[in-house]
């Protein structure tokens, strides 16, 4: 009789735990809230359109501390660009001068777009829950990885980050739009995800078709160093 209980309660033990590995949900949120509580990480982001050519922006560097600095390195055309950001604050260096993002935004146009993708940047860690919960019927898949399609809502948002249409026009618009998501887990840990977008885009008068790919590579977690310069950390005050 022991001996039949015992197996009962092995088997129902067995098939809970099974049950909990198997859930992909689970699985990510744990692997996201394992490098959010790391004390630093950085990342490589890559951009490619769908022709197989680059982004426009990238490849970007970054690196994060779990005090909520980061910085990030990037090229706008042949223009290097680095950043530190902090909470709501933030400064870039651009041709060897740092300023913050609201004086730099008072320099041009080009400028100013930059500044609205920088206040809309998520960090790895952020951005990777935020997509876990905004993906449907996520699935493991054979190489072991985590994958979903975005939500209408998701893509959409994503599509016109950072974009804004001159002084009176309508917000951007788009049609068409389709995206998924698909996160990289090694021992537990997330180690790389891809984001997949596809649609139109509408702002003023002008259409562009979207069909890109971001690519965000995990390393060095835990083993991150990052100095802010005395220059940076004036503006961030």
């Amino acid at each position: 009789m022991k001996t039949t209980l015992l197996i009962g309660i092995t088997v129902t033990l067995a098939a809970g735990l099974g049950t909990a590995a198997e859930n992909p949900k689970q699985t990510l949120a744990n692997a996201v809230q394992q490098l959010r509580e790391r004390p630093n990480y950085s990342w490589t982001t890559s951009f490619r359109e769908g022709d197989g050519s680059p982004g426009r922006l990238g490849p970007l560097e970054g690196k994060a501390e779990k005090s909520g600095l980061t910085f990030l390195s990037f090229a706008v055309g042949d223009v290097p660009v680095e950043v530190f950001m902090k909470g709501d604050k933030g400064c870039a260096k651009v041709f060897e001068q740092w300023q913050s993002f609201d004086e730099l935004a008072r320099t041009g146009s080009t400028p100013a777009a930059v500044v609205r993708f920088l206040r809309s940047y998520q960090t790895p860690a952020v951005q990777a829950a935020d997509l876990a919960g905004k993906a449907k019927d996520l699935k493991t898949q054979p190489d072991g990885a985590v994958e979903g399609e975005l939500t209408e809502d998701a893509v959409k948002e994503l599509l016109v980050l950072g974009l804004r249409g001159r002084e009176g026009q309508e917000p951007p618009k788009t049609a068409d739009s389709k995206g998924s998501v698909k996160f990289w887990l090694k021992d537990g840990a997330l180690t790389k995800y891809e984001i997949k977008l596809q649609g139109k885009v509408t702002v003023g008068e002008r259409t562009m078709n979207v069909n890109r790919t971001q690519t965000v590579e995990l390393k060095a977690v835990g083993a991150t160093t990052l100095a802010l310069p005395p220059e940076a950390e004036q503006k961030l005050m």
